[in-house]
């Protein structure tokens, strides 16, 4: 088949990836929003929010606060409750982690800020400040 044929199921092919990856961001933007309205009662807040538009779109997010007040068998609790809510889940597993570095390594910090990646694949970046 020529390379000029192939353009059109390419272009279908994209435009299907595309419409299900769409449809992957909004699951994750919903799962977003009840994550937020969750880790604000601990005092993290939304220090930024970038999207971007393309054949898979991407929202890139901080969240911030002090892990000061988190206590790992509080959030292990909360994980068992909230299983279903896959993001949720991978937030809090990451303020465990990041209490674990900073009481392991001892460090004078205890700001952390949760660099979350919506899209596909989704990834956290931890940061302790």
């Amino acid at each position: 088949m020529p390379f000029k044929e192939l353009i059109p199921a390419f272009i279908e092919k994209a435009e299907e990836l595309g419409g299900l990856a769409k449809g992957k961001v909004k699951e994750l933007l919903d799962e977003y929003k009840k994550a937020i309205a969750f880790l604000d009662t601990f005092g993290f807040k939304v220090s930024k929010f970038n999207f971007s538009m393309g054949l898979i779109p991407e929202i890139n997010t901080s969240i911030s606060g002090s892990i000061e007040n988190l206590h790992e068998d509080g959030l292990k609790k909360m994980i068992e409750e909230h299983q279903a809510e896959k993001l949720l889940v991978s937030l809090l597993n990451a303020l465990i982690m990041a209490k674990r570095m900073q009481e392991h390594i001892e460090l004078p910090l205890t700001g952390v800020t949760l660099d979350v990646t919506l899209g596909a694949p989704p990834k956290i970046t931890i940061s302790l400040h």
